[in-house]
């Protein structure tokens, strides 16, 4: 920016050159010493998730996964060592991500901007806790632990980082850790953490085949007792990624837009449509109190292995979906026929976020003028670099769904049950099966229209296009939302399979350890969302390894019972959709 430009430019002038002092200058506002200087202002999804946070709409997305250790870290006698060579290895790669190293200036304002942090202490930003018991004691404390941190606040932006670790080991089994990475979806997104792992997991590789010196030796000069001191303020305002709409034209159409404008930004709340079929109205938004309705997240997870995985891959391939249209289509068989829902919706509106970094420019792409127009290498940057496409189930889809499966008596109220009649049963499987798939390949053509919507002119008629030019205080413009119905009913966030092992190349004659550093487990969970969908299904893997789904919502909103058979109901038709292909696959090996 100008003013923080010249403020470097003056810093370095020696003081016998330094020209005489305006008038002017003297009188304009002195900035403290301890306030670093502004390096951006938050791009448009940055402000908006930054008003999420500080109107208490959201809290705490949880990305996790589970180290198997190298022999010589497990023995409890080294877990000195353990947790000295995760700190440097944490503190490579903050310092390789600049979203990783910034504060928030002017978190509560409509003009929020990005701030260096002087340093990070990484002793209170990473916690450990050693769990006793067996494995169900260690489970246990894994999903309370996740619990508690999903609802915990992301507080005192300028000054702490937005993200935060936690690592649990268990006391019975000391060859693996468990580490929670919490993150504030105004500095991270998915991918970033995909990144954050990959990376961490490298550092360590490294750390242990002797890469950064000896294990024990490594030394940081940048990481003295815990305090890790951060990127000097140029170096910050020249590397930290730029929003998408800097790099990434939004064109919109006018028409569209000026709807867009008349209907989102300038209608009243009190005039804002009420009887949209799609809208949740069987979920509506609740603002959360401390004293009155507290803000908490309710948190299933299924777990299935990596033979059902594999299975649910080849389903969706031999229809014509992907694994994220799948989950989509089951969230559907498994909502709509629930008694408690039948009367308050007739369609479904539900969304899926999507990851555009494979849209951005090239890094050192040139702009016309054949300056450099971006320095960004989108897919291993941390950032906010997603945008969130819309889907619809209409009447007709949601009523085929519940004319099968409520005239079959298969689900009443919130109770999921096969039918007894075996032959019934197998027609009404198959007959919802086909239904899964024909809403499936619905949002994959949803998904695929948003791909072919990105030309030489950008991502046309994109969410991101139109907020960049219509909305200038997103705290003003939720608090408007926040008494509106809500929208959608259910999200599906997919971060895909991620690589456990870790990635470097061997030397000649060298072989590789089998006791290293890997990845074993992976998991996403979405805390509770005042104001976006009643339902958050998140899924991830490792390749390999267990697809783990996790599905949350704001307690007193979705009533536990409806959530918990919405949960029933999904696992059920997932592994039902499995055992199909897995006879299919039966049939045709004959």
């Amino acid at each position: 920016m100008p003013n923080y430009g010249g403020m470097m430019v003056h810093r370095q002038l020696r003081v016998d050159s330094q020209p005489a002092v305006r008038k002017e200058d003297r009188e304009r506002p002195k900035v403290a010493l301890n306030k670093s200087p502004i390096i951006r202002r938050l791009g448009a999804l940055e402000s908006y998730q930054i008003a999420l946070q500080t109107l208490d709409l959201i809290r705490s997305n949880v990305v996790s996964c589970r180290f198997a250790l190298p022999k010589r870290l497990a023995p409890t006698a080294r877990h000195h060592d353990l947790v000295n060579e995760f700190e440097r290895a944490v503190a490579r790669v903050v310092l390789t991500h600049p979203h990783m190293q910034v504060g928030i200036a002017g978190a509560k304002t409509s003009t929020p901007s990005w701030v260096r942090l002087d340093s990070i202490n990484l002793g209170k930003v990473i916690k450990w806790q050693t769990v006793k018991g067996g494995d169900d004691a260690f489970q246990k404390e894994f999903q309370q632990t996740l619990n508690r941190e999903a609802d915990t606040r992301f507080t005192k932006f300028r000054v702490r980082p937005g993200w935060r670790i936690r690592v649990l080991r268990s006391e019975a089994d000391t060859s693996f850790i468990e580490i929670l990475l919490m993150f504030n979806h105004t500095h991270l997104d998915g991918v970033s953490c995909i990144n954050f792992y990959r990376e961490l997991l490298t550092h360590l590789h490294a750390s242990d085949s002797g890469l950064h010196g000896s294990p024990q030796a490594s030394h940081n000069p940048f990481l003295i007792d815990h305090i890790l001191t951060l990127s000097p303020t140029s170096a910050l305002a020249a590397s930290l990624p730029p929003p998408p709409e800097s790099i990434l034209p939004f064109p919109v159409d006018p028409i569209a837009f000026e709807h867009f404008l008349k209907h989102e930004i300038q209608t009243p709340s009190s005039q804002y449509p009420r009887n949209v079929a799609t809208h949740a109205h069987w979920a509506p938004i609740q603002l959360t109190s401390p004293d009155t309705v507290p803000f908490r997240s309710q948190i299933r997870t299924m777990t299935f292995p990596a033979n059902i995985a594999e299975e649910l891959v080849q389903a969706c391939r031999k229809q014509g979906a992907t694994l994220t249209a799948l989950l989509h289509g089951i969230a559907l068989v498994s909502l709509a026929p629930l008694r408690e829902l039948v009367a308050k919706a007739d369609a479904f509106a539900f969304l899926t976020p999507m990851n555009i970094r494979r849209y951005l420019p090239s890094p050192y792409s040139k702009g016309r003028t054949g300056c450099v127009k971006n320095r960004l290498d989108a897919e291993t940057a941390m950032g906010n670099y997603v945008t969130i496409i819309e889907h619809v189930a209409d009447e007709e889809l949601v009523g085929r769904v519940r004319r099968t499966l409520t005239e079959s008596k298969y689900v009443s109220g919130c109770n999921f049950q096969l039918n007894p009649r075996a032959a019934e049963a197998e027609e009404v499987v198959s007959e919802v099966h086909d239904l899964i798939f024909v809403a499936a390949r619905r949002v994959r053509a949803d998904l695929a229209a948003k791909s072919e919507s990105c030309s030489p002119r950008g991502l046309e008629n994109d969410m991101i296009g139109f907020v960049s030019r219509a909305v200038s205080d997103w705290r003003r413009q939720l608090q408007e939302e926040v008494k509106r119905p809500r929208k959608s009913s259910w999200v599906v966030s997919n971060l895909g399979a991620m690589e456990g092992k870790p990635f470097h190349s061997l030397e000649e004659g060298q072989e590789e350890k089998e006791d290293g550093w890997s990845i074993t487990r992976m998991s996403m969970t979405l805390c509770a969302n005042v104001v976006a969908s009643a339902l958050g299904i998140a899924v991830a893997s490792v390749k390999g390894g267990d697809l783990v789904v996790s599905v949350s919502w704001q307690e007193g909103v979705v009533d536990e019972k409806v959530g918990d058979a919405f949960v029933v109901a999904m696992e059920k038709w997932l592994r039902l959709v499995a055992e199909r292909q897995r006879a299919d696959d039966v049939v045709w090996s004959k």
